[in-house]
Order: structure tokens, then sequence, then C-alpha cells
């Protein structure tokens, strides 16, 4: 079974789909279809996997507006589920496509989404976590249906498998990213779906590659192998921006060799 993976974009972070699209095909073999959706065309060749859909001239309604586009595109798809994730998520170790085909065999409708990333396991706390099986060396989990010690986001841009009218459930009109993320995770607490997710074994293992807030301006290789960030160099030398180590993935020492290994 292949699922299309949506990564939406903006005309400012256009140019963060060389890198992105240069690492997802580097570590995911057979790499699903990808349609990236966008305003402007993208002026540099995408790889054959990879398609460009143009939601609009231009996005109106700055932030706010991020949600209009993406709505009107998922509503109108033909599939019931897609692979959801955003720009600047470059994919930093070999994807486990063993674990990601079994969890793409748990096709319930009553499976709002399944988290692809290590979050379960290293930014949640282990008492919102419910085991719903094991097996030898991993475990499947059930995010808990409601915030108890620390607000959980059961809905975020995290990669994730997303049933459609689930995820268009929780993407109501005139939402930003951070919208969606807050003000939809706290509606979609106690709605009887299931958030699932994994321990032990990860699908996908990212770095943030850009942050308008956190460090504008620059791109973040930190997580990466060091011939990867010898790519990331070269495929922005003539970017004019500042390349290096920026952000901490996980608030914890040692992080890089406890999640992402060599």
């Amino acid at each position: 079974m292949t699922i299309r993976t949506l990564i939406p974009t903006c005309d400012k972070h256009m140019f963060v789909i060389k890198a992105f699209s240069h690492f997802y095909n580097k570590y995911w073999e057979d790499a699903p279809p990808v349609t990236i959706l966008g305003f402007a065309e993208p002026e540099f060749e995408l790889p054959e996997n990879f398609t460009f859909h143009k939601m609009a001239d231009s996005q109106m309604g700055g932030a706010k507006g991020w949600s209009n586009y993406i709505r009107k595109y998922v509503s109108e798809m033909q599939e019931d589920r897609f692979i959801f994730g955003i720009d600047d998520f470059c994919i930093c170790r070999p994807v486990d496509v063993d674990l990601y085909e079994r969890l793409l065999d748990l096709d319930d409708p009553n499976i709002g989404r399944i988290d692809l990333q290590p979050s379960f396991q290293y930014s949640r706390d282990r008492t919102d976590l419910t085991i719903v099986e094991s097996f030898d060396d991993y475990d499947l989990v059930a995010l808990a249906q409601r915030s108890t010690r620390e607000f959980i986001y059961r809905i975020t841009g995290q990669f994730s498998i997303w049933n459609r009218d689930y995820f268009l459930k929780y993407l109501e009109p005139d939402m930003s990213p951070h919208d969606w993320e807050l003000n939809g995770g706290m509606k979609a607490e106690n709605d009887g779906h299931q958030i699932l997710g994994t321990l032990r074994r990860h699908c996908i293992k990212k770095v943030e590659l850009v942050s308008d807030k956190q460090y504008p301006g620059k791109i973040n290789h930190m997580g990466m192998r060091p011939e990867d960030k010898e790519a990331v160099k070269e495929i922005y030398r003539d970017q004019g921006m500042e390349i290096g180590d920026f952000k901490e993935e996980y608030p914890f020492p040692n992080w890089e060799d406890i999640v992402y290994g060599s």
C-alpha cells in the first residue's frame, strides 16, 4: 500500500524544499510520492517522485490564512489517508521502512493519526501513554485522551499518518500552524479517537532546518551526520545564510547518540 506525503510551504520557505527532497529520498527507501503544496512555482527541479501543487497565486491572510488553502486541497482529495509534515523537517537517518509498513497496516477509522517520530518516547510524559500492544522490539502506544500534567498535543505537525476526516475536523478556517496545534489540540481532547505512536523503534528522525523565531536567518544542521552537514552547505552555498548547529532537538545530554545513533 502506498499513500502520499503532503508538505505545505510558502514562497519564503520554498528554498528549504531543496534539502527536504534531498534527504527524504536519501533516507527513505522506495520513498512515497510527495506533493508540495505552495504558491509560486519552485525555481529548481524537483525529484521525479515530487510534484508541486499551486494552491493560489499568493497566500492571503498571512499565517492565519495557512489553514484555508490546505483545507481546500485535502477536502478535495480522494484518498482517506496521507502523511503530513512540515517543509523544513529534514530526515537525518534511514527510515525504518519495516515499522512504517506495519503502522500503515493499522487502517482503522477510529485512529486519528499515527506519529512516525520519536515524539512519544522523548517528548511526552509516560503517564500520558498507554501500551496498546508490545512486540519484541517496539511498543505500540496510545496518547491519553486529555492533558493532565502538561499539554499533550494530540494535534501536531510532526510526521504522521493521518485519517483525512480527522485532519479536517480540527484544521479550521483562518488557523496558523500554531493555532492548529494548540487550539485544535485542545478541541481534540476526549474525542474518543486514538492517537498512536511507538516506543523503542521509530520510523522517522528529523532535523528542523529553519526557524523564524528560534534562529532567524540561519540554517540548522545539528543532529545530521558529518557528510550531510557538508551536503547542506553545498546545497545552500549561495543562500547567504549562516549554517551551523543551532537547535537542540531534545532537552537532555547526548540526545544525538541516544535518539539518532550513528
